[in-house]
């Protein structure tokens, strides 16, 4: 009988050999990689809302009294209700470049390595030997964009195998510059909070990105960003945003407004600096003509075209019809002045624009039908009223007269020369990419969508005192999206 030593010896013996063996071999190295963009328009709870870095209320984010206290600005952490500071967040624009995660987790073996090389396939960096697990799969390096290749090398035993993975690291620098209607007016972060649990007479505070200017990342243009970074695993998109209600092309745009420091674009060059921007989303004029002024003369008289303005910045001109005909005959020059301005032409604080960079100015929606597609009437503005201003302001392909049927049953002929949205149209001819989906969205549907348009409307009407007055006339969150999913169609054509 074998002692219990030599039995030992020989199982050892027999376990060495089977090790050693074909069949208990390690297997072969297997190297199957992949690479993402880290977002950098972060939406950490996946709420359609953008995270930021301003600082989060201690309490009440979204409820209709939020703390006004701030806690955690700076962190460069994106948390659910932050606000966005300065028009961006402090992560955003890193000189070192964009992060970027690469995978191996879909490999076999027991270590892996990753190492890079430039379109000139010289050497940019290569990461540090780690071994393959669940845990450990993933790795994270920060690139400037450009073109790479990835190699991944995976080792199993004595076996290696490497893969090759062509990379071109990619972010788009999103810009939203003009008025209300980019800002996001009427739409604060706790919109839903004022909808939902609100009422006529509730103590309600908005919560905006920007107080001042009442920029909010509910807007259309902000929320078409953080689309934009979703349609795409390969890129990130960095959304710097200088809107601002109330804003003119003169002041605003080019010069400063009433409580800012600085012109739209010198602010936009401040946060920016030397990156370049590859899409500006603008939304710009309507102050320009006085549509406010036309609101409040309509509410306010009958036969508001041919009476004359009492205030703003119609008040010079006879009536409301030559003030508005003669406001929309100087937008062509004032646009062109923006794209001088913003190709470097005449303003040293600009930002840059990429050589294929897309300006993508959107036209005013339709806030004049109701669900049936009919013309409204609301409150002291008649349908003869709406059938005026959405001629000579929205339609974008006017009549050259509008008959105008008075409050005394005559009938009038007003001229109309051309239209907001027309020469909104019209700046095709500066190379800008006109956003025609916020028109057809509403103006071409068969159903209305204008502020009497009840449950169908994308506008809010008129407010009765508290803090949310300048949201009326104004997209609603229904609108805010439909907006968005405009300007997102126009951006993807953009960058693609």
């Amino acid at each position: 009988m074998l002692s219990k030593r030599w039995l030992l010896i020989a199982l050892v013996g027999l376990l060495a050999w089977g090790l050693n063996s074909p069949a208990f071999a390690a297997p072969a190295a297997t190297a199957r990689g992949s690479w993402t963009m880290v977002d950098m328009t972060k939406d950490v709870n996946n709420d359609g809302v953008i995270d930021g870095d301003g600082g989060v209320p201690k309490s009440g984010a979204l409820s209709l009294v939020p703390s006004t206290q701030m806690v955690g600005a700076g962190n460069h952490i994106a948390q659910p209700n932050e606000r966005l500071i300065g028009g961006t967040t402090s992560w955003y624009l890193s000189p070192a470049g964009f992060p970027v995660t690469l995978n191996a987790c879909a490999s076999l073996g027991s270590s892996y390595q990753w190492s890079i090389k430039n379109l000139s396939n010289q050497a940019v960096t290569t990461l540090a030997k780690k071994q393959l697990s669940a845990k450990t799969c993933h790795s994270r390096v920060t690139l400037p964009e450009g073109s790479y290749t990835f190699t991944l090398t995976v080792t199993s035993g004595a076996t290696q195998q490497s893969v090759d993975l062509p990379a071109q690291v990619k972010n788009i620098v999103f810009l939203v510059m003009g008025d209300s209607y980019a800002s996001g007016e009427g739409n604060p972060r706790n919109v839903n909070a004022w909808i939902n649990q609100g009422g006529l007479f509730a103590t309600f505070r908005p919560y905006w990105d920007e107080a001042g200017c009442h920029r909010s990342v509910q807007g259309g243009p902000a929320k078409a960003a953080l689309a934009l970074e979703k349609t795409s695993t390969q890129t990130s998109v960095t959304l710097v945003d200088v809107s601002c209600s109330g804003a003119t092309i003169r002041q605003g745009i080019l010069g400063t407004q009433g409580g800012t420091s600085q012109s739209q674009v010198a602010l936009a060059k401040t946060i920016l600096g030397d990156q370049q921007v590859d899409v500006v989303s603008l939304s710009i004029g309507g102050n320009d003509i006085g549509f406010g002024t036309v609101l409040s003369a309509c509410f306010s008289n009958a036969n508001c075209p041919i009476s004359k303005p009492g205030a703003g910045p119609l008040q010079s001109y006879p009536t409301l019809n030559a003030g508005v005909t003669d406001q929309i005959s100087k937008l062509p020059k004032a646009y062109a002045d923006v794209a001088n301005c913003l190709a470097g032409r005449t303003c040293a604080n600009a930002p840059t624009l990429a050589p294929t960079a897309a300006v993508l100015p959107a036209l005013y929606p339709d806030i004049a039908r109701n669900s049936n597609g009919a013309i409204c009437s609301y409150l002291t503005m008649s349908a003869e009223d709406f059938t005026w201003a959405r001629t000579s302001m929205l339609n974008p392909t006017p009549p050259p007269s509008v008959a105008y049927r008075t409050s005394n049953q005559g009938t009038i002929t007003l001229p109309i020369a051309s239209s907001l949205n027309q020469q909104i149209s019209n700046t095709a001819a500066l190379g800008w990419k006109p956003v025609t989906g916020t028109w057809t969205r509403s103006g071409d549907s068969s159903i209305g969508h204008g502020i009497c348009a009840g449950s169908q409307a994308w506008v809010f009407g008129v407010q009765l005192g508290g803090q949310m007055l300048g949201a009326a006339f104004h997209p609603n969150p229904a609108g805010q999206d439909q907006l968005a999913q405009a300007i997102l169609e126009a951006a993807k054509s953009a960058t693609a």
